[in-house]
């Protein structure tokens, strides 16, 4: 395809994500997140397979059994994404959460050079180094400006974002070999339907665990966090439209952008993107805001970007020298990608490479050293 339609599926699922950090705060309000998590994916896992079962035949679609590792780390990956932003955008604000999201970039980059995916050079090191700490600016500069009990709130809540990011990358790079040899739309719906079964599993324990139930629901409303803790189970209708606009934009549309363009970028050029999902929120949460009045926002834990949020503005300076570094193919053959047996573009690794990821980079074209 065109670089402007990459450029396009990436600009369009993190517009999508952003949106979705201030949707779901009103999803989980009063109500419990994991099992808010759970719906999402047990109905966007499903309805993924059917959309690629629809467009491609079932032995494009079926997995084979060599990349069943693959696919759960997909899942783990996806699953651990999913849970742990929802956590933290019931116990933090929503706006810090997709001033997370640019970090991904580093994680992303860091775990491609682990398994071989991606050379490091000078100035991707030299975009860690100054993305990093705005990073921790964020986390401690948030833990000071809450104080008191909040602070304790405020370092969850950046934990579990932080574990967010850490998983969108582990699938990010784990997708990139199973994207050459599926259907992108089929990856991302088996990986969805593994999440969901983890998913499944870790929500049962919470719930019949009260220190977990009571963890999740966390509140500074007593009696909104005991609503929650009363209807474990329950699906109120305050969260049946942000459910929608989760499965709908940021399950189906989003993830299959995100998967579809990764077949033709670079692992860590796909996660720069995120640098949009702040702005995003950003400027619904301030939109909300100014139409509505302080006591409104502070019961949706809504805020205007703080002094803590410009610690993305470091990330984001480490993200221009890792955005330098890392190309978009422009087709043909170069050193990194030629035209597989199905006309599309296939990675190449050299051996040593090939080696370290360990079964999960199998689809992928390997190129012999000469002599």
């Amino acid at each position: 395809p065109r670089p402007l339609m990459v450029h396009g599926a990436l600009v369009l699922a993190q517009v999508v994500f952003g949106g979705g950090a201030i949707v779901g705060k009103f999803g989980v309000h009063g109500t419990n997140p994991a099992l808010f998590a759970l719906i999402r994916e047990g109905i966007a896992g499903p309805l993924l397979c059917l959309l690629a079962l629809g467009s491609h035949s079932w032995s494009e679609v079926k997995p084979k059994l060599a990349d069943m590792p693959c696919l759960l780390a997909a899942g783990v990956g996806l699953f651990s994404n999913q849970l742990f932003f929802i956590l933290g955008i019931k116990l933090s604000d929503p706006v810090i959460g997709s001033a997370w999201q640019p970090s991904q970039p580093v994680f992303t980059l860091m775990l491609a050079v682990l398994v071989g995916y991606e050379k490091l050079t000078c100035r991707r090191v030299a975009g860690i180094l100054i993305a990093v700490p705005g990073a921790v600016f964020m986390v401690v500069f948030g833990m000071a400006s809450s104080g008191g009990s909040f602070a304790s709130t405020a370092l969850v809540g950046n934990l579990l974002f932080f574990l967010n990011c850490l998983g969108t990358s582990a699938y990010v790079i784990v997708t990139k070999g199973l994207v050459k040899k599926y259907p992108a739309i089929a990856v991302a719906g088996w990986a969805y339907l593994l999440g969901s079964m983890m998913m499944l599993v870790v929500v049962t324990i919470i719930n019949e665990t009260p220190e977990c139930l009571r963890f999740v629901c966390s509140d500074s409303d007593k009696d909104v966090q005991q609503t929650c803790i009363d209807g474990a189970w329950d699906v109120p209708r305050a969260m049946i439209l942000p459910l929608a606009y989760w499965i709908l934009f940021s399950s189906v549309t989003a993830y299959f952008a995100m998967t579809w363009a990764n077949q033709y970028a670079t692992a860590s050029f796909v996660s720069v993107y995120t640098v949009l999902q702040p702005c995003t929120s950003g400027l619904i949460s301030a939109i909300l805001i100014f139409t509505h009045d302080s006591a409104w926002a502070k019961e949706y834990s809504l805020s205007y970007p703080g002094w803590n949020d410009l610690g993305i503005l470091g990330i984001i300076a480490g993200l221009a020298l890792l955005f330098t570094d890392s190309t978009l193919p422009q087709g043909g053959t170069d050193d990194c990608r030629e035209p597989g047996p199905d006309g599309r573009q296939v990675a190449f690794l050299d051996d040593a490479a090939a080696a370290s990821v360990d079964g999960c980079c199998q689809a992928a074209t390997v190129r012999s050293n000469p002599g």
